[in-house]
């Protein structure tokens, strides 16, 4: 099993990013290097995982993105319930 640094729940912050690189001649129809630019600095809670790792964030209410965790830091865990 697979420790994770991060959990579901988890408030992060995005760091840094990786570099969006396109082939000659593809335009970011899709806003993807502006979307991924707005979102450094910025406090997001952690969602899911994917089979790789990546972290789901959600930064707008329709969109999601996948983040490698060493471009995300830890701002505050999610509490566990006692009883």
């Amino acid at each position: 099993m697979i420790k994770r640094k991060f959990q579901v729940g988890d408030k992060v912050t995005v760091v840094g990013l990786s570099p969006i690189n396109y082939a000659p001649g593809v335009k970011d129809e899709l806003g993807t290097d502006k979307l991924f630019r707005n979102m450094l600095g910025k406090v997001y809670t952690v969602m899911g995982f994917d089979k790789y790792g990546n972290i789901e964030l959600h930064p707008k209410q329709r969109d999601w993105v996948w983040i490698e965790s060493k471009f995300l830091k830890l701002r505050a865990r999610k509490s566990q319930n006692r009883k």
